[in-house]
């Protein structure tokens, strides 16, 4: 198989410090270099170190405006112009609002683009009716202009199959199976081991951490609520999340590498409350390190925990707020998926077979 030279974009940067498409680029790229490719990931200054590599993928670092409503399409479009007068055979464009730069011929001239979808930004309550407007449209382009279109789930599949007509080729996300053996990190946030629920993720609306909130404030329990992750553009929602919680409701605030292994791994139940998702790597996350999980049944959820984890209706409270309760009060049938749950995710959402896919795919375009 020859070797490539890839240019990825879109993305805030590596090494990943919050996102899920961060952590996809992050896997991805990394994996494509230990098999002899060259990977550029293009990032954005003020999220990326100072550093031109990480672990032997090659670090552009270029400025952007850190406004939400710009940030992403100044840094494209600067990352498309680099990308002009440089030579790479494959340009991977992560999310779909970045391929709004794909018709530019500057852009595609001599090289295959590939457009990954991670979910539809459009969905989300953060953004206005313009912003909103524009991602629709970014999708349209991305689906005219790419040579291919990778899906994270197979309900995008679907839907992008139905609704343009077009092959798209699914290739989920990944995790990485990690065993855990200390707990010192819990002491350092005052908890103990299974003596906490857990949230992780960015705190924007469409994560629905209000939900769980006003769930677990009716719950019966002397667990801690622990929610890891900040805002993301959305000061005002978190302000909001802050004055729902009661005395024991810790925000922990971002955390990664060995202190977010440890929270996953010592939780007594992890809660997934989602309204929209594409793939979610939080949730293969959570399932990976084998603990209970408590998910929204929206479909891209159902896609990854349906039969390895308890479901319970989307936006709903009441029901969420049952389903934790009666785990609570009687742990074992959720313990037993949790259990179940390690193997399946190791099968299904292995990286070096996602990586393969990858492959494959660049080589069929070329």
């Amino acid at each position: 198989m020859q070797k490539l030279k890839i240019a990825m974009i879109g993305v805030r940067g590596i090494p990943a410090t919050y996102g899920g498409v961060e952590k996809h680029v992050e896997e991805l790229a990394v994996r494509l270099v230990g098999r002899g490719h060259h990977v550029t990931v293009f990032c954005r200054s003020f999220y990326t170190p100072q550093i031109k590599d990480y672990k032997g993928v090659k670090i552009i670092r270029l400025p952007t405006i850190n406004q939400k409503h710009l940030e992403m399409i100044v840094h494209t479009v600067m990352s498309a112009l680099y990308i002009a007068f440089k030579r790479f055979d494959i340009v991977h464009v992560h999310s779909i609002d970045p391929a709004l730069v794909t018709p530019l011929r500057l852009f595609k001239n001599r090289r295959k683009i590939v457009v990954t979808s991670h979910g539809q930004a459009y969905r989300r309550d953060k953004w206005g009716r313009l912003a909103k407007n524009i991602s629709k449209m970014a999708e349209k382009i991305s689906m005219k202009y790419s040579d291919a279109i990778v899906s994270v789930s197979r309900t995008l599949k679907q839907y992008y199959k139905e609704t343009y007509g077009r092959d798209i080729v699914y290739i989920p996300n990944g995790v990485e199976i990690i065993e855990v053996v200390n707990d010192d990190v819990l002491k350092k946030f005052g908890l103990t081991m299974k003596g906490y629920i857990l949230f992780v993720g960015r705190l924007i609306p469409t994560k629905g951490c209000d939900f769980l909130i006003e769930a677990y404030n009716s719950l019966k329990t002397d667990l801690k609520l622990v929610i890891v992750g900040g805002s993301s553009h959305t000061d005002e929602y978190e302000l909001k999340l802050k004055g729902m919680a009661n005395e024991n409701v810790m925000f922990a605030g971002y955390q990664y590498g060995e202190n977010l292994w440890q929270l996953y791994a010592h939780c007594k139940l992890f809660v997934f409350p989602s309204e929209i998702e594409g793939l979610p790597i939080v949730l293969l996350e959570a399932l990976s390190f084998g603990v209970p999980v408590v998910f929204s049944d929206i479909p891209e959820n159902m896609e990854v925990a349906q039969g390895i984890a308890i479901s319970f209706k989307n936006t709903d409270v009441n029901d969420l707020s049952v389903k934790i309760q009666d785990f609570l009060t009687d742990p074992s049938e959720g313990e037993e998926l949790a259990v179940k749950a390690r193997g399946v995710i190791e099968k299904k959402y292995n990286w070096d077979s996602i990586v393969d896919q990858t492959e494959v795919l660049y080589n069929s375009i070329l």
